[in-house]
């Protein structure tokens, strides 16, 4: 997910900065989790899912895995641009990620029923585990995108990462950016100790609290009556 688009930071993006932040978190979480027991997937990096997917369709293990959480999450990324494009113009923008935000919850927390309940390790759970995952992260992704936020992307880093070296210093730009990328980093890390001091499915659950969460500020911050400066 990545805020692009016109709008400046600050005052006009209201508390979206920080739920941003939470955001990525939660992808950092759902990402390590992928990689370590879904069978070397990522349900958010799709560049590493293309390279996986490549090395599969040479032969070097099995390209199902990867080539599901792409089409996954492509259709929830298509899904997640209507969603964006279909949203009335007089409605606020953060009632849109509330709704957005909501459906992640949903397929993270039905992801997190089939891994407690049956693991990692049956493909029958696997796959659809799979295909919720990349699908709730190509919808947010879709929905942040739309959100117009400048400067914090809570899925991909690449872009982030290039543009942190790459442009001009501006403190403001700058400070997003790093803590965007350090918020996937610590996602990734916490997901790691959560899996070995309590059990594998436990990320996917802090994920769904941290999204729960999100979902309920969302919507109260978009419905106080300050809410109109970042509408």
């Amino acid at each position: 997910m990545t805020g692009g688009g016109t709008r400046d930071g600050g005052q006009t993006d209201g508390p979206l900065p920080r739920l941003f932040v939470a955001l990525a978190f939660t992808t950092g979480m759902i990402d390590a989790v992928s990689f370590l027991d879904l069978g070397q997937v990522f349900v958010a990096a799709m560049t590493g899912n293309i390279i996986i997917l490549g090395l599969g369709l040479a032969g070097d293990g099995t390209p199902l895995p990867s080539a599901l959480s792409l089409m996954s999450f492509a259709a929830g990324a298509g899904g997640g641009g209507r969603a964006v494009l279909s949203w009335p113009g007089n409605r606020h923008r953060g009632l849109l990620l509330a709704v957005g935000i909501a459906v992640q919850t949903v397929l993270v927390c039905g992801a997190s029923v089939l891994a407690s309940r049956y693991g990692f390790a049956e493909p029958w759970a696997r796959w659809p585990i799979i295909v919720m995952l990349a699908f709730s992260l190509g919808w947010g992704y879709a929905i942040v995108r739309g959100m117009k936020v400048l400067d914090l992307n809570t899925t991909v880093v690449t872009t982030t990462l290039t543009a942190l070296f790459a442009e001009p210093v501006v403190p403001a730009k700058q400070s997003r950016r790093l803590v965007s990328i350090c918020a996937l980093l610590a996602g990734a890390l916490v997901s790691g100790a959560l899996r070995r001091v309590l059990f594998p499915a436990a990320p996917l659950w802090t994920a769904v609290l941290v999204l729960t969460g999100c979902t309920v500020i969302t919507c109260v911050a978009a419905r106080r009556s300050d809410a109109e400066r970042w509408r």
